[in-house]
C-alpha cells in the first residue's frame, strides 16, 4: 500500500511539473530607469535684474507658471529672467542665476532641485531689512512648507506656509521675527514639491548697504569648511567679517575656529573655545586676523551639530557691498558655465587632487591638474566658458568675486540631482506560451 501511494504521488509530482513547464512564464525581471531631475532658478526680487547662465543653450528651460508648457530650447544661454522662475531641464552640469542692482550690489545662486530642510544662516530683520525668503512651488498642486525663525533669543514658534501650483511666494523677512538682528531660517518641507532661496538685502534710509543671496544648507555638521573667501579685493579695499554660528540640536556646545591660509593654518586664541547655547543665534567678529593676501578658508568643528555662515562687508573704490560665504558642501564633479566672469576658485581639504577643465570663448579646451596640502587657489582664466570640476579628494571649494556692481561668493557643488525608478520588465512568455 505504502508503494502505491508512493508512485502516485511521484506520478502527480511529473505531471504538475510538465503543466507549469507548458503554462505562461511571468519574470521578476526589472529595468532601472535613471534621469536627472530639474532646476529651480528664482525670478528678480526687488527690483533687481535676473539672468541665468545655463550650461548650454541645448538645455531646455519654461516658465514655472506655464503648466502645460514644454521645455523649449533658449535663445540665448543667459536668458534674463524678468517673468519670474524658470524650471531647467535635468542636466549633469550646473545652472546658475546673477541677480544684480546696478552700482548697489550683485549676488549669485545656484539653481537647485530643492531639498527636504534648508538652513539659511543668514539676514535681519531690523530696520534696515528689504530682505525675502522665496517659495517656489513647481508641482501642480499645492505644497506646504514649514519655516522656523532663529535669533539672538532663541527660537520661535515655526509657522506653516501654503505655496500654490506653480508659483513663486516671496515673504519679508522682517516679518518672520521682526526687530531681530541676527536670523537663522529653517524651511522645511511638508507637502509637494517646494525650492527655497533666501535674499537678504539691506538699506539705511536713503543709502545703500548691499544684498546678497544665502546659500542653503541642507545638512547641519559637527566640522564645516567655508572656502573661497577673498583676505583682500585689492589694496584700497577693506572688509569687515563676522560668522554667525547657531547649534541646531537641543543642547549647548563649543566651537572652535581654523584659519587655512597659503601663509600657514592655525586656530586664533579668541576662536578656540565659542559657547553658543542651544538655538540661539550668536554673530563673532573676525578682526586682526592674519589672513595673508591670497583667499583663505574657514573649518569650522563643534561638539554637536551647527550650522554657519561668514558675513564680509566690502568696500572697494565706489562699490559699497556685502556678501554670505556658507559651507561648501562634498561634491566629486561640478560643471557650470562662467560667461567670462574671473573669480578666484579655493580648494580646501587636507589632501587637493583635481583636476579642471574648460573651454574658451573661441572653443578651445584646456586641461588643469591640481595637488596640494591644506589649501590651494586657482584663478580661472580670461573668456573662460564651460569648467568642469573633478574632485579626486575629499576636498572642499568655492569662489567669490568683485564686479562694478558689488561682490558675492558661491560654494562649489553638484546640484544634479540623479533620480532611479524601476520599471517592470515582464518575459514575452507572459503571452506566448514555451514551445518545444
Amino acid at each position: 500500500m505504502k508503494e502505491t501511494r508512493a508512485s502516485f504521488a511521484l506520478l502527480f509530482f511529473i505531471i504538475a511539473a510538465h503543466i507549469a513547464y507548458f503554462l505562461p512564464q511571468v519574470s521578476i525581471e526589472s529595468e532601472v530607469s535613471q534621469s536627472y531631475s530639474v532646476t529651480t532658478c528664482p525670478g528678480a526680487v526687488n527690483d533687481s535684474r535676473s539672468t541665468a547662465l545655463l550650461p548650454s543653450r541645448q538645455v531646455g528651460i519654461r516658465e514655472l507658471v506655464r503648466a502645460n508648457a514644454s521645455f523649449t530650447k533658449a535663445t540665448t544661454s543667459t536668458p534674463a529672467l524678468a517673468r519670474g522662475a524658470i524650471i531647467v531641464q535635468g542636466d549633469p552640469r550646473n545652472s546658475w542665476v546673477i541677480q544684480t542692482k546696478a552700482s548697489r550690489w550683485t549676488s549669485a545662486a545656484t539653481c537647485i532641485s530643492g531639498a527636504t530642510t534648508s538652513w539659511f544662516v543668514g539676514g535681519t530683520a531690523n530696520v534696515t531689512s528689504q530682505g525675502k525668503l522665496i517659495l517656489i512651488n513647481s508641482g501642480l498642486s499645492d505644497a506646504v512648507a514649514e519655516v522656523a525663525t532663529y535669533s539672538e533669543d532663541g527660537p520661535s514658534e515655526p509657522r506653516s506656509i501654503t505655496v500654490k501650483a506653480l508659483t513663486e511666494r516671496e515673504i519679508r523677512i522682517d516679518s518672520l521675527l521682526p526687530g531681530a538682528d541676527r536670523l537663522v531660517v529653517k524651511v522645511k518641507v511638508i507637502s509637494g514639491r517646494v525650492t527655497s532661496f533666501l535674499v537678504d538685502e539691506r538699506v539705511r534710509g536713503l543709502n545703500n548697504i548691499g544684498g546678497d543671496f544665502v546659500a542653503p544648507i541642507s545638512t547641519p555638521s559637527t566640522e564645516l569648511v567655508i572656502a573661497g573667501l577673498p583676505a583682500t579685493f585689492g589694496s584700497s579695499s577693506t572688509i569687515t567679517r563676522t560668522l554667525r554660528l547657531m547649534s541646531t540640536d537641543d543642547v549647548d556646545t563649543n566651537v572652535s575656529v581654523e584659519v587655512l591660509s597659503r601663509e600657514g593654518v592655525y586656530v586664533p586664541v579668541e576662536l578656540g573655545n565659542i559657547e553658543i547655547n542651544a538655538g540661539e543665534v550668536v554673530d563673532i567678529p573676525l578682526a586682526n586676523l592674519d589672513l595673508g593676501k591670497g583667499n583663505f578658508g574657514l573649518k569650522i568643528t563643534a561638539t554637536t551639530s551647527i550650522v554657519a555662515s561668514l558675513f564680509s562687508e566690502v568696500k572697494s573704490g565706489s562699490i559699497s557691498d556685502f556678501m554670505w560665504s556658507a559651507p561648501s558642501p562634498a561634491f566629486e564633479n561640478a560643471s557650470f558655465n562662467i560667461y567670462g566672469l574671473e573669480p578666484s576658485i579655493t580648494f580646501v581639504g587636507d589632501v587637493i587632487r583635481a583636476r579642471i577643465q574648460w573651454r574658451s570663448r573661441d572653443g578651445e579646451s584646456f586641461t588643469e591638474n591640481l595637488s596640494g596640502e591644506e589649501i590651494l587657489n586657482w584663478r580661472v582664466p580670461a573668456n573662460t566658458r564651460l569648467i568642469t570640476i573633478s574632485n579626486l579628494s575629499s576636498a572642499r571649494a568655492g569662489m567669490s568675486w568683485l564686479t562694478s556692481d558689488g561682490v558675492t561668493h558661491l560654494p562649489i557643488e553638484s546640484a544634479a540631482t540623479l533620480e532611479s525608478a524601476a520599471r517592470p520588465r515582464a518575459d514575452i512568455s507572459v503571452i506566448q506560451p514555451r514551445t518545444k
